[in-house]
């Protein structure tokens, strides 16, 4: 079962990495490069949490934060330290990359997707019903955060760094913590709410 699940992985991998062109070569590495992931981040926070939560945006920058944390720490040392799976730049001999090295050896689960889809999670569950507006408008910011998330993680595949396996089990890590996060932040907004109403 296991070698049914890694041939399967590998042919997906060969799909979307064998696959590529020049203008898709840097597109990817953008999305895969951590300056863009500031950019990103930074342009999220500035269009919700200090736009429309004057009052608490030490708090859900607090939230990235810890998102950040549990996700990349997470990833890394109860999985990629754990299961030991070799990255297929790796493992493989016919991989294509772009202006980088293989990084670290092993890639179960990937920390960008887990990353990435921690931070999405988080801003889909804080924001995708803002009050006060319609639909549409509230949903631009998560929207755009979960499409991000996706396309970063597609560019570990891409750029030869992961299979498709090692980004879905990181995404699935990352949804679970950005949902933690989200219930603590909560927990923590009650409490200070309690606070002030004394």
């Amino acid at each position: 079962m296991i070698e049914t699940l890694n041939n399967f992985d590998t042919q997906l991998f060969y799909l979307v990495n064998h696959h590529h062109c020049t203008v898709m070569d840097w597109v990817m590495w953008i999305f895969s490069s951590r300056w863009s992931w500031l950019v990103v981040i930074v342009a999220a926070y500035l269009f919700t949490a200090i736009k429309r939560e004057p009052r608490r945006w030490w708090l859900v920058l607090a939230g990235i934060a810890l998102c950040f944390l549990l996700a990349d720490q997470g990833s890394v040392q109860l999985f990629k330290n754990t299961v030991c799976r070799l990255r297929p730049c790796h493992a493989l001999s016919d991989v294509h990359m772009f202006r980088e090295g293989c990084g670290g050896q092993y890639g179960f689960i990937s920390s960008h997707a887990a990353n990435a889809f921690a931070i999405a999670t988080f801003f889909w569950l804080r924001y995708r019903r803002w009050t006060g507006y319609s639909r549409g408008k509230a949903l631009i910011v998560p929207a755009c955060m979960i499409a991000w998330a996706c396309l970063t993680s597609y560019s570990r595949a891409y750029l030869g760094k992961h299979y498709p396996g090692d980004l879905i089990c990181g995404a699935l890590f990352g949804i679970i913590m950005g949902l933690l996060v989200n219930l603590l932040i909560k927990w923590i907004e009650k409490k200070l709410q309690r606070h002030v109403t004394k």
